[in-house]
């Protein structure tokens, strides 16, 4: 972190070689709340301006924290891009706390927006059963 400016590697990035292709550094992307994602319930999804997924936050990111808990917005742009060690397509965030809204949004395709709860982006499921509970209710 410099100057209020974070730093940080996509992740999912393999499936997602043909949208990166697409990209360039110092273009805007978009950071995207998944709350019904099968594999992480706080999922943040990187979106090109184009509306192409071409990654995810990890989810150790400090990013995390200030959306989830703190309710901030992010603005971001690509700051770099090339080939990793697996040979694979990838990219660099440079990202910056704002007080934008993080849209909402579901992972599946064709299906709405998971409802927020009462108090904002902290009250988010918590737990595995939590999660379980969302997406049956989802269906």
């Amino acid at each position: 972190m410099d100057d209020g400016i974070i730093y940080q590697h996509l992740v999912g990035v393999s499936h997602f070689q043909d949208a990166l292709t697409r990209c360039a550094p110092g273009q805007p992307v978009r950071i995207i709340h998944e709350p019904d994602n099968p594999h992480d319930e706080m999922a943040l999804r990187v979106d090109s301006m184009t509306g192409e997924t071409i990654g995810y936050l990890p989810r150790r990111s400090p990013v995390h924290i200030a959306v989830h808990q703190h309710g901030r917005g992010v603005s971001a742009v690509i700051d770099s891009m090339g080939m990793g060690r697996a040979c694979l397509f990838g990219a660099r965030l440079s990202l910056a706390l704002c007080d934008d809204v993080v849209p909402i949004q579901s992972h599946f395709a064709g299906r709405p927006a998971p409802e927020a709860p009462r108090g904002g982006f902290r009250y988010w499921v918590k737990t595995p059963a939590d999660a379980v509970r969302l997406l049956a209710s989802q269906r």
